[in-house]
């Protein structure tokens, strides 16, 4: 097996590195793809072919995604880098407002410019659209470039650049749910609409057309999720770029995508009962994840990437904070929660002979590993509660429930689950004390 970008630090540590190709540096957010394998060669060498395959589907996506040169400002700059116009020389032209050039320079546009308009009267002579227009042949006669064009697919590009993480399985993930997005804008609204035309040009008419599209495809909870791709990505290129227009997919009705208070239920007292039995035994990590987040309301995620220094056992909380590629949904999300008797007796029993950086449950640490605790604990959960709208998740709108059943104020109740809070006010001061939040949560347990 070739294994031409596994390198070994100093140390004696394997480790994956992938140069990204410049061109796509920008949609993968980051120069080089680094991974640790190990300091075992045998163990590195079959990490090596998984995120080899893993970096190949990165670049694979990030090509589809990536903007070709579209708009006629893009091929412009590919016409005058064949002519043989050098990088120096269109960065020159990109900020010329007026005045002289080199003669060089100067007489290689002119001659430019009369290729083009003879392009330009060929094609009409022929009844075909001009590749060019006027507008562009006017404005390199002016020694200027032609306006830049902005485009839907540029937008998607400039959104999937901002939210990227730098974290190597969540950016693909992200790219993949960004470009199968720009796939279907295409097949609705058209290729040049999307990749060439300017957004400026885009109507209320089309964002109905996809939405309307996507409606016969899929339930109305996914189209929602669709659309918060592309209405974001609008909004951030028009406030990038103060654009003047609006946004056609803001604010688009989506019938039955409300967010209605029985989309998800949460699991009843009877439903804990018997499911007792069959959560809390076998698979000591499983077992484990289920009694933590059923006592603190905490996310899968921020469970499963639990390490033992963030257990405290003097104090009997878990410190939720983010770590390597381990990231949090939000800000609000950092927080000390305690735990019950039990939940701490798990925790400290898992962790025992474990280093303080080590993760308490390996085989779900790591980016989207906790998609595995989800789908095992899910297939216990079935055996039990057959009803669709209680998952692993409905733990989570249980303890919001026993909290609000029990008095807990609604801010402290926040802070506990580490959700967001509108009030600028909350995010002064330290936070409710440990010992107010154990109070509370006490009367849950």
């Amino acid at each position: 097996m070739s294994t031409p970008h596994l390198k070994v630090s100093p140390s004696g540590h394997y480790q994956y590195r992938f140069v990204v190709p410049e061109s796509l540096r920008e949609i993968v957010g980051k120069r080089e793809i680094k991974k640790s394998l190990g300091k075992d060669r045998t163990q590195a060498i079959k990490m090596y072919a998984q995120v080899e395959r893993e970096t190949e589907r990165l670049l694979k996506s990030a090509k589809a995604i990536a903007p070709t040169e579209a708009g006629e400002r893009a091929l412009i700059i590919r016409r005058m880098r064949q002519f043989g116009f050098t990088e120096k020389d269109i960065a020159t032209l990109a900020g010329h407002s007026g005045g002289a050039l080199s003669d060089r320079l100067d007489e290689g546009l002119s001659i430019f410019q009369d290729g083009l308009v003879n392009e330009y009267e060929d094609a009409e002579e022929r009844g075909k659209s001009p590749a060019v227009s006027l507008e562009a042949i006017r404005a390199i006669g002016r020694k200027q470039l032609p306006k830049e064009t902005y485009t839907v697919a540029s937008a998607l590009t400039h959104y999937l650049t901002m939210k990227a993480t730098g974290v190597h399985a969540r950016d693909l993930a992200l790219t993949n749910r960004v470009n199968k997005v720009k796939e279907r804008l295409i097949a609705v609204i058209g290729k040049h609409e999307i990749t060439a035309r300017p957004i400026e040009k885009l109507t209320r008419a089309e964002a109905r057309k996809f939405r309307d599209a996507l409606a016969d495809e899929m339930a109305p909870p996914s189209v929602r999720r669709t659309i918060e791709i592309v209405s974001p990505a609008i909004n951030k290129m028009i406030k990038e770029h103060d654009l003047d227009m609006k946004n056609p997919f803001a604010q688009l009705e989506i019938k039955g995508a409300t967010n209605s208070r029985d989309a998800r239920l949460p699991l009843s007292e009877d439903d804990m009962v018997a499911l007792a039995p069959v959560m809390e035994k076998g698979d000591a990590a499983l077992a484990g994840i289920w009694v933590v987040l059923r006592d603190t309301g905490a996310r899968l995620g921020e469970v499963c990437n639990l390490r033992r220094m963030d257990v405290d056992e003097t104090l009997g909380c878990i410190r939720i904070r983010p770590h390597g590629d381990h990231t949090l949904k939000t800000k609000n999300s950092e927080r000390d929660v305690p735990l019950s008797p039990k939940a701490l007796a798990v925790l400290k029993h898992l962790g025992a002979d474990l280093a303080p950086e080590a993760s308490l449950f390996k085989r779900y640490a790591g980016p989207r590993r906790s998609e595995g605790a989800s789908a095992a604990l899910m297939k216990r959960l079935r055996t039990v509660v057959t009803d669709t709208k209680k998952t692993i998740h409905s733990l989570r709108h249980r303890m919001k429930d026993l909290l609000r059943n029990t008095g807990c104020p609604e801010s402290l109740a926040k802070e506990i689950m580490g959700h967001s809070e509108a009030g600028v006010a909350f995010n002064y001061g330290a936070g409710y004390a440990l010992n107010v939040k154990r109070a509370a949560l006490e009367k849950t347990w």
